[in-house]
């Protein structure tokens, strides 16, 4: 306790120069903290968005191999079976089943080549994102109070009469849902008819659709190319039976995909299927979010040497202007190692006070970045794109496990900067330092 008494009287000895130093360090922890919520926040969000694009889940079982091939024929044979197994493993989750395929989409004005997928209605607007960014329309398998909330935005009633339950007589109707690009490209509106051409594993198949949806990503890739069908159709069109090529499973959150992984794996016991993580269904992205934490820790790094920096010189300055002091304790038998504990209790305190200013003041921000997020829609007419996904609010995500190594490598930083100036006080010779002006 002496120790500390005697660290925090050199060190406000100097008030001004104290506080330049205590300044810089709350600084660069609060805005440390900011960057962290920042970083943990939005590759969350990245995270979430691609897993509810309809492409994969926070877990995926699929074909082995399928990864890599994408081939029609690699398929999960008994996907009821695999889901009750998955539910049984993970009760919290949601279980999609999805097929997927890619072919000619074409109408009287154009024709694209597309990648569609195979849903289930029910099951995936509860998962995915798509229902909320449907631009005109319904998603599929709407009931008519949908039905008719749309007509009365669209302001035309009878305009969505495809997404209506046909009557006894009337011929089923196949329903699909488009990229507004795409759209845009082949001259199609709600209830217009679009064929799409695909290749499965009998003959080459050319199918009828009406549009009852168009929906915006923000995204080139998925507006220009990307056609949703219901599972059942797709199935038939690619002659795959019953079977799917890939069983999402959804999590609360992505933190828990670790444990979940752990606990599916001993669950699927054929050997013809894989349990892939999110960051291996979706290996690009993944890449980038390591890419992008990675720079941005190292220039975290950077601003904390820099501060390190200016704590040892202001501890450096305090221990040269104390030499006499510092002599007259050793005179009075004070050995090496008490005066080592003196000076790094100096970059102790200096640590925890900056640590403590610093997350004082990033309360307040990291709540609303939390709570509110920034909308980048203010900075540019479209959406910002990272990893090749559409990102409008960006938000922050500050966990306590983070927030704690952050404050801890601030306080070590600070006592590390500390260790040089303490091991030359300990240098001192007692008969010159007692002696000096």
């Amino acid at each position: 306790m002496l120790g500390l008494k005697l660290a925090i009287r050199g060190l406000w000895r100097h008030k001004v120069r104290t506080a330049i130093t205590l300044t810089a360090l709350s600084m660069g922890h609060c805005m440390g903290m900011i960057f962290v919520s920042m970083n943990d926040g939005g590759h969350e969000l990245m995270i979430e968005l691609g897993v509810r694009q309809g492409r994969a889940g926070h877990l995926v079982v699929q074909a082995e191999g399928y990864q890599k091939s994408q081939s029609v024929e690699l398929l999960v044979d008994r996907p009821a079976t695999v889901r009750e197994t998955l539910q049984r493993a993970l009760p919290e989750a949601r279980v999609a089943l999805r097929a997927f395929g890619g072919g000619l989409a074409r109408t009287a004005a154009d024709s694209v080549g597309v990648l569609f997928s195979g849903v289930e209605p029910r099951v995936e607007r509860r998962v995915n994102d798509l229902a909320d960014r449907i631009e005109r329309g319904v998603f599929l398998g709407a009931d008519a109070l949908e039905v008719e909330r749309a007509e009365q935005k669209l302001k035309k009633n009878g305009a969505l009469w495809c997404a209506r339950p046909p009557g006894a007589e009337d011929p089923p109707r196949r329903q699909a849902l488009v990229g507004a690009e795409l759209a845009r490209t082949l001259k199609i509106d709600l209830c217009d008819g679009l064929i799409i051409d695909a290749q499965g594993l009998g003959s080459r198949e050319s199918v009828r659709f009406l549009v009852v949806g168009i929906f915006r990503w923000n995204s080139p890739d998925l507006d220009a190319s990307f056609v949703t069908l219901d599972l059942s159709d797709v199935q038939q069109m690619l002659h795959i039976g019953s079977g799917v090529h890939q069983v999402a499973v959804f999590l609360p959150s992505v933190k828990s995909t670790a444990d979940a992984l752990r606990r599916v794996e001993g669950r699927i016991l054929d050997p013809a299927l894989a349990v892939l993580s999110w960051d291996k269904a979706m290996p690009e992205m993944a890449e980038f979010i390591w890419l992008d934490e990675a720079s941005g820790y190292v220039f975290l790094v950077i601003v904390y040497l820099i501060i390190g920096i200016g704590i040892l010189n202001t501890i450096l300055m305090s221990v040269m202007e104390r030499t006499r002091e510092i002599g007259v304790i050793r005179a009075l038998g004070a050995g090496p190692w008490r005066i080592v504990r003196l000076v790094l209790s100096e970059g102790l305190a200096l640590g925890v006070l900056g640590v403590t200013i610093g997350s004082l003041g990033a309360i307040y921000p990291c709540w609303y970045l939390e709570t509110t997020g920034i909308d980048m829609s203010q900075f540019s007419d479209a959406a910002m794109e990272m990893g090749g996904l559409a990102l409008t609010v960006v938000k922050g995500k500050l966990y306590l496990s983070s927030a704690l190594w952050a404050t801890a490598g601030v306080v070590l930083m600070a006592v590390l900067a500390a260790v040089y100036p303490a091991v030359r006080a300990a240098k001192l010779q007692v008969l010159r330092a007692i002696h000096q002006a």
